[in-house]
């Protein structure tokens, strides 16, 4: 299995070329637009055969050269932009080139390539909206969908033309909508420029800083990056998709309250507040999210996540850094 993964330098792309190297079998190229820091080469080199290619996805040649020279077996497409809604106003034709077209180009070279057998695009839990009708029951893949933004317009438009080109081509081309991810060598950038809130008290409890919190009820469909990539690497190998688009989060909600108490766990000092405009971090109604369900990941791959989110923040935090 020769794997190409594209937007390997960003978040999610990273953590996926990273663990689908470790787990064996496979040969991965993390394609971006950059080239890697010193410091993700040295980790990336670590982890197996992962070698480092520059590609823009919205480059359809470029893009097909690096498949065919690269004799690419299974596309996974995580190249995005995560747009703030400053950007969606002024750039917002660059947003959709990146997130459309550049899905696109990945579906249309598997499609004319013989030798990609399958193609899985990284969508988001983002295009249900939130906050859900219902924040406790699971959220299904068939909806409801609330595309309220350019990003949400984008990766659903992306999952749709997948699901024709699967038809055209007879080969596997799906989705996957992940949750709310947190994990590894999440950094702000130039397409996603804000971090999670995870990632912010863990930057706090690095630093050895208090923090006052607002929101303890509210619950978001939390997911490690690990289990992100034990489920792609699931889907890639299964027998046959069923489905055009799977989830990949938690199946359960997880509080504000849950996620505090995992990193007080760990040493972090934190302030319950009664007023949002006073807190570091407030969580509001508006950021809450459902849980996901895993039905159609667990009927077609058998996985279940490992991890909870304290024994996740553990894997990540103690007692080294991944």
């Amino acid at each position: 299995m020769n794997i190409l993964v594209t937007g390997g330098l960003g978040f999610v792309g990273f953590n996926l070329a990273r663990d689908l190297a470790r787990s064996g079998g496979c040969a991965v190229i993390a394609a971006d637009l950059h080239d890697p820091t010193p410091e993700q080469e040295a980790v990336l080199q670590a982890a197996g055969p992962v070698r480092c290619a520059r590609l823009d996805v919205r480059d359809r040649q470029a893009y097909a050269r690096l498949v065919e020279t690269g004799h690419i077996t299974h596309i996974v497409h995580a190249a995005a932009v995560t747009p703030s809604d400053q950007m969606e106003r002024e750039q917002a034709p660059l947003v959709t080139e990146i997130n459309l077209n550049g899905a696109l180009n990945a579906l249309a070279i598997g499609y004319e390539q013989p030798g990609v057998e399958r193609v899985l695009l990284v969508s988001s839990s983002g295009v249900y909206g939130f906050p859900p009708a219902d924040p406790f029951s699971p959220q299904r893949e068939e909806g409801p969908l609330a595309l309220n933004n350019l990003y949400a317009v984008t990766k659903h438009a992306a999952e749709l033309v997948a699901a024709r080109y699967a038809a055209l081509s007879g080969k596997p081309m799906a989705a996957v909508r992940l949750g709310s991810v947190y994990g590894p060598f999440e950094h702000p950038g130039k397409s996603r420029q804000q971090v999670s809130q995870v990632q912010r008290m863990a930057n706090a409890l690095r630093e050895g800083r208090r923090m006052r919190l607002y929101g303890p009820d509210v619950a978001r469909d939390w997911v490690y990056t690990a289990d992100i990539s034990a489920a792609v690497r699931a889907l890639l190998s299964a027998p046959r998709w069923n489905y055009p688009v799977y989830n990949i989060g938690s199946p359960v909600p997880v509080s504000f309250s849950e996620v505090a108490a995992a990193f007080q766990q760990l040493g972090l000092q934190v302030e319950w507040v009664t007023d949002p405009a006073s807190a570091d971090l407030a969580m509001l109604d508006a950021s809450r999210r459902a849980p996901l369900s895993l039905e159609r990941l667990q009927a077609d791959t058998g996985f279940t996540p490992r991890f909870t989110f304290a024994a996740a923040l553990q894997d990540y935090l103690a007692p080294k850094q991944s």
